[in-house]
């Protein structure tokens, strides 16, 4: 995986990963920590992850064509700069609450535009054999820096200096700009057949109808759905049964978000990448929600082991959380990369950032409303078996039989692909 660092285009691309991930850790505690304390009200946490969550739901189907016509290389710049100016304007508003999570809005938007030509990119810089190891490394790297990122914030904030936090993230945004601008000119692989004459509302369609009719790619979509909908449960309820429930103290609730990171950082880099070589990508996918649904569940006698044993089973707990969060992400990024035809790529990220977000946001909602009814324990429990049995049946349907076919070398039987369209998988 590492030898990917050897590709100095690839390695410029990773670097700026990794710098623009590390502003976003330090603002993102910073905007928590002042909403936090500036409305004292729990409701505003969750409507940060809603103006995160938003604009790649509503806007995302609407920038997926720009990745498959212009330039990606561009269009990461552009965002990376639209970005770095809506962190500047957080310097003076950094005691409005509603302007602040306005501001947070507005940089989703450069999101959305982002992530679709960044995840497009990545088959052009590293070539098809090499994209499970690409993402193996991708969200290893982001796993790091939601740890870096946020240690150095808390750091930062005992200077109660925003304006010096700000800053910093901007110019992290800006460095990434200048690193992408290095790149050579990313663009999309052209469609030879009729699609390439057409408009940009036209594309939009057609995009949605080429990645729908994929089988196994319509199949990825319907299983990304009960999944990014318990983990939007498990995002509203995570914080609550750390501190509510088993009354961790604040340098443990630290810590333990830390060692979710470390989880995660040994899935996308050790354990995801080793298993996808001994177990197909789809089978791993269904194996890791099925995990991720169990483990929601032993979150009921967690707490007698906390009260038998002390934190330590807390700790085990919250880094198979980051584990399992992998076994789902890795096997998900290579199936939809190695399966989607590379020249609507950026179409077919955005549908699926699309559906991942919507889904995430009425989970948000459900684990608000399923923890006041049934408590956060029993809310949380309730969740996992909901997503065991969801996609319980999935491997006896015709889809998954199709998405089975992706092999752990990106090789696959060919599958059927709709009209007008060439589906070659390396």
């Amino acid at each position: 995986m590492l030898q990917l660092l050897k590709n100095k285009e690839f390695f410029r691309f990773w670097l700026a990963q990794v710098i623009s991930h590390l502003g976003d850790g330090i603002t993102r505690i910073a905007v928590i920590y002042l909403i936090a304390t500036l409305s004292k009200d729990p409701l505003m946490i969750g409507l940060v992850i809603f103006a995160q969550l938003l604009p790649t739901a509503v806007f995302g189907i609407f920038f997926g064509p720009l990745a498959d016509k212009y330039s990606r290389k561009w269009l990461m710049v552009i965002s990376d700069l639209y970005r770095m100016m809506i962190i500047l304007l957080m310097i003076p508003f950094h005691d409005s609450v509603p302007i602040l999570i306005t501001l947070i809005a507005l940089q989703g938007i450069g999101s959305a535009l982002f992530d679709p030509a960044r995840s497009a990119s990545i088959p052009d810089l590293v070539g098809e054999k090499n994209i499970q190891a690409a993402i193996g490394l991708s969200q290893g790297t982001r796993a790091a820096m939601d740890i870096i990122g946020p240690s150095i914030g808390g750091v930062l904030m005992l200077m109660n200096n925003f304006t010096s936090i700000f800053f910093l993230d901007a110019i992290t945004f800006l460095l990434s700009a200048l690193l992408i601008l290095t790149l050579p000119i990313v663009r999309a692989k052209q469609d030879t057949t009729q699609n390439a004459q057409e408009n940009y509302f036209e594309s939009i369609v057609s995009g949605v109808k080429q990645v729908t009719g994929i089988p196994a790619l319509r199949f990825l979509l319907i299983l990304l759905i009960p999944v990014t909908l318990v983990a939007g449960v498990l995002n509203t309820n995570l914080v609550a049964v750390l501190t509510n429930v088993f009354e961790v103290t604040p340098a443990h609730f630290g810590l333990l978000e830390s060692a979710i990171g470390v989880g995660a950082i040994a899935g996308a880099i050790v354990i995801g990448p080793l298993l996808l070589k001994l177990i197909r990508p789809s089978n791993l996918l269904l194996l890791g929600t099925m995990i991720m649904g169990s483990w929601m569940i032993l979150v009921l006698p967690l707490n007698e082991a906390r009260l038998a044993f002390g934190i330590g089973p807390i700790y085990i707990w919250c880094i198979m959380v980051g584990v399992i969060n992998t076994l789902i992400n890795v096997p998900l990024s290579s199936l939809f990369l190695g399966t989607t035809p590379a020249y609507f790529r950026g179409r077919g990220s955005a549908l699926l950032g699309v559906t991942a977000s919507a889904s995430q946001m009425i989970g948000l909602l459900a684990g608000g409303w399923l923890a006041g009814v049934a408590g956060v324990l029993n809310g949380t429990a309730i969740s996992g078996i909901l997503l065991i049995f969801s996609v319980i049946a999935f491997p006896f349907l015709k889809g998954y039989k199709e998405l089975h076919k992706i092999k752990p070398n990106n090789q696959a039987t060919p599958t059927v692909a709709p009209e007008n369209a060439e589906l070659v998988i390396d």
